[in-house]
């Protein structure tokens, strides 16, 4: 698996690596064999790319928002001088 996560199974996956703690986690990471573990590896590894992804698309959000208050701002200074 390289890139994003695409599918509920892998997905749901995902989700129970983050939320699962303490010794719960212990136990599956006990139980779980080198394929599982490189598995959980992929998973997180897919993540981090999205995590990644939102974040550029954040930044690029930002800079249309700023850009569009800078040239509102523009047009009102020109009325209130």
């Amino acid at each position: 698996m390289k890139g994003l996560i695409t599918n509920d199974w892998d997905r749901d996956n995902l989700e129970f690596l983050l939320n699962t703690k303490g010794d719960e986690f212990k136990a599956w990471f006990e139980q779980s064999d080198e394929d599982d573990k490189a598995y959980a590896q992929e998973l997180m590894d897919a993540y981090s790319r999205e995590l990644q992804l939102r974040a550029q698309e954040l930044e690029i959000e930002g800079q249309l928002a700023l850009r569009g208050y800078n040239e509102a701002k523009a047009v009102l200074d020109k009325f209130l001088k």
